[in-house]
């Protein structure tokens, strides 16, 4: 029997037709959620002008310093590198939390500013009116003092320190594969010679996902990481607080003849924030990130950043604006720690559709003994500031002691449009199961001679 050349057109666009509604059983692959856990192949370049250490993606592009000078990263969309993503890491700010549990930078946890809060929250109220409560004043105040000499600065900056970058090597561990990568801070400046505790003793260390996987908190909790998502841990261990440093003057005060005051100064009174810049730029401007990684600072990806705002929580927020010399920080709310993530997504450029980067972490952090044993979590807070076309943000870690602290924020896109990839043989099964349902239906219509209408065929 002969089809006639009508029905062998009818049937070849029936077969296109039906192109599109198959599409849905082809295997995906998001930003965000990927519930096919697909692979994504990954072409890296070790030395990609001359600068950087680049991975590429049909998805995500993420560039950071090849030799590890400056922690940073860089990334984009591949198919549209109009809009480049960064994420800066400044330094660690020692602060104070007798009032709030973020960082405030009035109560950066230096010299003169924890004499000030001691005086005022810990010593005063309890002397009250005594009739000697200046001369007691002094006299604690000259005595704490003295034990206040040898404080280091509050705050750490990374871009002043040499860091060592170790890898990237590939890690497969069954269906899961990632790229591992550390940044180590391995050298203090002579200025800043009070901070040598933390040289080997702060890691950024990274993992650059080629497939989705879980992330397991505990028995009950977990969250699932994207392929093309960086997931970075940030690792403190053998942190010297200046607030440690007043404990011999706390058991000085309780066996002096003032203990009768009932003087109390909680040391654990105190945090570590992680400073985090984040801003974006245009490709033209990726000099200056360049500059910056070979310590020529003629600009900076702040001065050059195109970043108007800023979505936290949901939340919109402008940073056009420099607000850091009119306002103090605004803290991120945060709640139930193991099942909400916060998130900090850049607003929309000029970007491909609905495309954008984004930052967001658990707001709890793990606290671990010298074997590596999980101690206990602590809730993780976050404040932040718009600088001038780039935000700052501080995240918040309290007091951890002698414990190794671990931290695992992520970066990526979200909304990111599908990844186009071959038919596969599951597809193909079902493809040729359609191309035969239309070719029986056109045939067993043509023996009862009707009329074929392809496009009616269910």
């Amino acid at each position: 029997m002969k089809i006639g050349k009508n029905v062998i057109l009818a049937l070849s666009l029936a077969f296109m037709l039906t192109l599109p509604a198959l599409a849905v059983f082809a295997p995906t692959a998001y930003a965000e959620e990927n519930e096919d856990a697909q692979s994504l192949p990954v072409k890296t370049e070790p030395l990609w002008n001359n600068v950087w250490y680049k991975f590429e993606t049909p998805l995500i592009t993420l560039i950071f310093p090849a030799n590890g000078t400056k922690p940073m990263f860089l990334w984009w969309y591949t198919n549209d590198n109009s809009t480049i993503y960064v994420m800066k890491f400044k330094g660690v700010i020692e602060y104070l939390t007798f009032d709030m549990q973020y960082y405030d930078r009035r109560y950066q946890a230096e010299n003169a500013i924890i004499r000030q809060v001691i005086r005022e929250r810990c010593i005063e109220p309890r002397i009250g009116r005594h009739v000697n409560r200046e001369r007691i004043r002094e006299a604690l105040m000259n005595k704490l003092t003295g034990y206040l000499i040898g404080l280091h600065s509050a705050y750490l900056p990374f871009s002043a320190c040499k860091w060592g970058l170790e890898g990237p090597e590939l890690v497969e561990k069954g269906d899961v594969s990632y790229w591992s990568f550390n940044f180590t801070l391995k050298k203090v400046p002579m200025w800043k010679s009070r901070f040598e505790f933390a040289e080997n003793n702060i890691q950024i260390r990274c993992r650059f996902y080629n497939t989705t996987t879980t992330e397991n908190i505990d028995e009950d909790h977990s969250y699932e990481v994207a392929a093309g998502q960086l997931k970075f841990d940030f690792v403190a261990s053998n942190w010297q607080w200046n607030m440690d440093k007043i404990k011999a003057f706390v058991d000085w005060l309780n066996s002096s003849p003032y203990a009768q005051y009932q003087i109390e100064i909680p040391t654990s009174e105190t945090g570590l924030a992680l400073w985090i810049n984040m801003a974006s730029i245009k490709l033209q401007d990726l000099n200056a990130a360049q500059n910056e990684v070979q310590n020529q600072y003629q600009e900076t990806v702040e001065t050059v950043s195109k970043m108007q705002a800023a979505t936290i929580n949901e939340e919109y927020y402008q940073v056009g604006e420099n607000r850091t010399q009119s306002e103090y920080e605004r803290q991120v709310q945060v709640t139930s720690r193991f099942r909400n993530r916060t998130r900090i997504q850049y607003a929309k450029m000029d970007t491909a559709g609905n495309i954008s980067g984004f930052l967001e972490f658990v707001p709890w952090a793990r606290l671990l003994d010298e074997t590596g044993e999980t101690v206990k979590y602590v809730n993780v807070t976050a404040s932040y500031i718009a600088a001038g076309a780039h935000l700052r943000l501080f995240i918040c870690y309290p007091y951890f002691g002698n414990y190794t602290l671990e931290h695992d924020p992520t970066i990526g896109l979200t909304s990111a449009p599908t990844i186009p990839k071959l038919v596969t043989p599951k597809l193909l099964i079902v493809l040729i199961g359609a191309t035969l349902v239309i070719a029986v239906a056109v045939v067993a219509v043509k023996m009862l001679k009707k009329p074929v209408n392809v496009l009616a065929v269910k």
